[in-house]
């Protein structure tokens, strides 16, 4: 069971139109509006758990297992489970070693979850896009295909249906070419196979995507100068462009992580939410008053959506 000190305990209803930072313990009311699809169903929930960055130091494996623990625990089950990205510390920076290391930790632990689960890629499950990368482009683990062949089925982003609402993973994940960094971006290939997936999908399906990079975001803003805007690392670049590609459609949540706190911006009946991370800050303690955790949504079959974010009482391990 979650700690009940972190648990959502209020519930406000909010417009369009509207961006919002939380701190603490936090639930997003219903969206408003309905669709056809899924009518005469029933509700299902599903837990989206982001920003993980297990490693073997600061006590991430205890907490990892704890988090999963208060997931199995809930006392309305999830369907299933949907990973944001960052699932290890980094990959970004490290050597093969440090590397394999961080995934058999995440493999062993993940095992304990008594749900599916769906992953997606976040920018520290990407080897060497760095400007400071040990291991370099031609080498066997270089880029991406260790994470679409370990969880992503052989690609990085892809799509399912649950009970009349359809889900989908993007690949938030784009490389400057000169750098070798990573940042924010949605490239063209999957732009055409997202547009076909969302044809398929129909228009009066409500729809889920999940990605890594947040689309919107006002942390900085909020955290900093209120003219400050985020780097190409911080956000995803081409966003109004798969905005655009959504407008026909019923997308009714656009989930992310990144940033590692959590925030709500509703903008033309989407509501883009930016969850908590697991780790916190990166398991030294709570990020602007956020409580390490995970968000529970749940479908309802008018095309509705409830999210509450649930803390599970991790603390802080002394390095």
């Amino acid at each position: 069971m979650p700690d009940p000190s972190c648990s959502v305990t209020t519930r406000r209803r909010w417009l369009g139109g509207v961006a919002s930072l939380f701190t603490g313990s936090v639930l997003a009311a219903p969206t408003a509006g309905t669709t056809a699809a899924g009518a005469g169903g029933k509700a299902f929930r599903f837990v989206h758990m982001t920003d993980i960055h297990v490693q073997p130091e600061r006590g991430a494996v205890e907490g990892l297992k704890q988090c999963l623990h208060s997931v199995n625990a809930l006392p309305e089950a999830p369907d299933f489970c949907i990973t944001g990205g960052d699932l290890i510390m980094d990959a970004l920076e490290v050597g093969p070693d440090r590397l394999k290391q961080q995934w058999q930790i995440f493999d062993e632990c993940i095992q304990t979850l008594e749900k599916p689960v769906y992953h997606t890629l976040g920018n520290h499950d990407v080897v060497g896009w760095s400007a400071k990368s040990v291991i370099m482009p031609g080498e066997t683990d270089y880029g991406k295909k260790l994470f679409s062949d370990r969880y992503g089925q052989g690609r990085t982003y892809r799509s399912f249906d649950h009970q009349g609402w359809h889900f989908i993973l993007l690949d938030s994940i784009g490389q400057d070419p000169v750098t070798r960094d990573y940042l924010g971006w949605v490239d063209e290939e999957q732009q055409a196979w997202l547009k076909a997936d969302l044809e398929k999908a129909g228009t009066s399906t409500p729809i889920v995507v999940v990605t890594h990079v947040p689309f919107y975001s006002v942390w900085g803003q909020m955290n900093g100068d209120p003219r400050k805007g985020e780097s190409p690392r911080g956000l995803v670049n081409n966003a109004h462009v798969l905005r655009k590609l959504f407008a026909p459609y019923q997308v009714k949540l656009v989930l992310s992580g990144h940033g590692h706190v959590l925030e709500r911006i509703d903008f033309h009946g989407t509501s883009y939410i930016q969850g908590g991370a697991v780790c916190g800050m990166w398991w030294k303690g709570p990020v602007f008053g956020n409580p390490e955790g995970f968000g529970v949504v749940t479908c309802h079959p008018d095309g509705t959506f409830a999210y509450d974010y649930h803390g599970y009482g991790w603390k802080v391990v002394k390095a």
